[in-house]
């Protein structure tokens, strides 16, 4: 995933130095160098020169643990790394590593630290985790939360499960710190692409597994959701700003986002899915559960939504319109294949039998309140809030069918 960006990252690396040596005192000078490579070809220096041993004692005649001794080889090691020098074969080498290192850890810091950090191993020493942090440098906090933690407890190790924990707190703390401190969180993001592709957005794949890694479900259905029915694939810092000013003022149960200037509806209010005898109707406010776009008037964004809806394609893929066995559409001609993907994802859990059985009940039913009580079913079986967007989605799918056949004059 994001090859080409990957590439293009290394590149950009690489174009820059065409000689058969290249300084790493020249790389860490660099201006128009991404802080996170210089700090990556710092760390593979470092690497080379503990090799070396330079503060061991073969003899153990030698007390190497005084002051001045300290103090030369930290000027030793000075002067060597200033010397140190990357072969052309070497420099193209630590582009790609780098490169490929670094756009994991950038988008998925959680997942990449535990790999990095404990290579399958169920503990790692204070030792170990100082050195391994020589090449992090987009997410300060990860490996200062880790040496505060250590430090609090009087401990020289960390085992990986306790590692689990305490980055989830960590991850807590910054979602909830959302929109304030956005642009803080996600400056690494933006930066990792501008340098890779010299542009100032960040594709929708890559956000959503930026949140996912930080466990934050809310935000990654809002992306999916502009990615999958806005055809929004590619953020930019305004369109990510809205989105998290969405998600910031959902109610407590997580059931709609509306405009600033409504009121929730009592019903919102005091949701609950054992209580709700019945999904939204097509009469009901269901327009207020989908969230506003920049440049859409309030209630546009529903509006295009049940257009597209209701004018079904004429075919998905090389199928042509499904028809009932009474020769009307079946409900899944009112949807792309990507809508029914995720349907099948959201409301069935995966479950694509689920889903065929469901539209076949839903296809042979005599009219919408039939319909309407087989999806209060499916939500319900599914565990499922009918008021959230794929929900809201989908029940206006299934009414799509029947209002579309009511203006024909037809039975569904």
């Amino acid at each position: 995933m994001f090859e080409k960006e990957i590439t293009g990252y290394a590149f950009n690396i690489t174009k820059r130095y065409t000689g058969d040596r290249i300084r790493l005192s020249t790389l860490l000078s660099d201006a128009e160098l991404p802080e996170d490579f210089k700090r990556f070809a710092d760390a593979e220096a470092d690497e080379v020169i503990d090799r070396e041993k330079f503060v061991e004692s073969r003899t153990g005649k030698f007390d190497l643990s005084t002051p001045e001794i300290q103090a030369l080889f930290k000027e030793i090691r000075h002067i060597l790394k200033n010397n140190y020098e990357f072969s052309r074969e070497e420099f193209l080498e630590l582009a790609d590593k780098a490169s490929k290192f670094i756009f994991n850890y950038v988008i998925r810091p959680r997942w990449t630290l535990e790999k990095f950090l404990f290579k399958g191993d169920p503990q790692i020493d204070r030792a170990a985790i100082s050195k391994a942090s020589r090449s992090l440098n987009s997410y300060s906090y990860y490996p200062k939360g880790i040496t505060e933690y250590l430090d609090f407890h009087a401990k020289s190790s960390l085992d990986v499960e306790t590692w689990k924990r305490l980055h989830a707190k960590i991850d807590e703390h910054l979602v909830s710190t959302l929109p304030a401190k956005l642009s803080s969180l996600t400056s690494a993001l933006f930066s990792l692409f501008e340098f890779a592709s010299g542009t100032g957005k960040v594709p929708s794949e890559a956000m959503i597994l930026f949140f996912k890694d930080k466990s934050a479900t809310e935000i990654v259905d809002r992306i999916e959701f502009a990615k999958d029915v806005k055809n929004i694939n590619s953020l930019d810092v305004m369109t990510l700003a809205m989105i998290m000013e969405a998600s910031s003022k959902d109610v407590s149960q997580n059931v709609a986002v509306l405009p600033s200037s409504e009121e929730p509806p009592k019903e919102f209010r005091t949701f609950n899915r054992q209580k709700v005898s019945n999904p939204p109707r097509p009469s009901e406010p269901a327009s207020r559960t989908m969230p506003e776009f920049v440049g859409e008037t309030p209630g546009q964004h529903r509006a295009d939504e049940r257009s597209k809806v209701e004018t079904p394609p004429q075919s998905r893929g090389s199928a042509s319109p499904e028809e009932t066995r009474t020769g009307t559409r079946s409900i899944r001609t009112y949807m792309s294949a990507r809508l029914e993907e995720k349907i099948v994802k959201k409301i069935f859990r995966g479950s694509r039998s689920g889903y065929q059985i469901a539209v076949h009940r839903l296809d042979e039913s005599a009219d919408w309140q039939a319909a309407s009580r087989i999806v209060e079913g499916i939500f319900i079986d599914n565990e499922v809030d009918p008021f959230s967007k794929y929900a809201v989605t989908f029940t206006d799918v299934v009414s799509a069918k029947f209002r579309t056949s009511s203006a024909q004059g037809t039975k569904p």
